[in-house]
């Protein structure tokens, strides 16, 4: 399915929205109306989004990205017979790109809306963290990660929360004690080596 945006006739296949940012976009029109979209993305704040501001917002409030910041791109052509040269252009916020290890921050997105999100999310706490996990930790660690909401999942959907359409995405944050979290886990009898 094919979303239609209100600028320029370009049609998103996947997108993330979150906090009125525009995490990742799959965006796809003519040459011509992906070059005014790009112009307008580097105009200011006030002009930005996916829909113009005078537009009667139909759908919830979070399928407009107010926010285009950060972003980098990625662009192909493919030929058509019928609509000439299309563009295909994924638009995708710098921090969706590489895990920040001095935080101890960093994200996922997937582009099968079917795949474990638990597995992904394992592999980047394993990337993050300082100490070595075991494999067998997995559940216990991720549902303690998940009660102070240092895990969020973003999985297809339009609420008010966010906008997932086409991909789904997790979020993983260390907290800075984590390491006294596992310790007392291990000392509790909830971890076992």
């Amino acid at each position: 399915m094919l979303y239609l945006t209100s600028r320029n006739d370009l049609m998103a296949d996947a997108f993330f929205i979150w906090n009125r940012q525009l995490m990742f976009a799959s965006l796809h029109g003519r040459d011509a109306d992906m070059l005014s979209f790009q112009a307008q993305l580097q105009v200011s704040n006030e002009r930005l989004g996916f829909r113009q501001p005078e537009e009667v917002l139909s759908c919830p409030r979070l399928t407009t990205a107010e926010y285009c910041l950060n972003l980098s791109k990625f662009m192909t052509k493919y030929q058509t017979l019928n609509y000439g040269s299309v563009t295909h252009m994924f638009l995708y916020s710098d921090i969706l790109i590489q895990p920040n290890f001095d935080s101890k921050t960093g994200w996922v997105m997937l582009d099968d809306v079917t795949a474990d999100l638990d597995k992904a999310a394992w592999q980047l706490v394993q990337q993050l963290s300082d100490i070595p996990l075991l494999e067998h930790w997995q559940n216990a660690v991720l549902s303690l990660l998940e009660a102070d909401k240092s895990i969020m999942r973003f999985t297809p959907r339009i609420d008010e929360e966010y906008a997932v359409v086409g991909v789904q995405a997790v979020r993983v944050d260390i907290p800075e004690d984590f390491d006294v979290r596992l310790t007392a886990m291990l000392q509790s009898g909830r971890l076992h080596t």
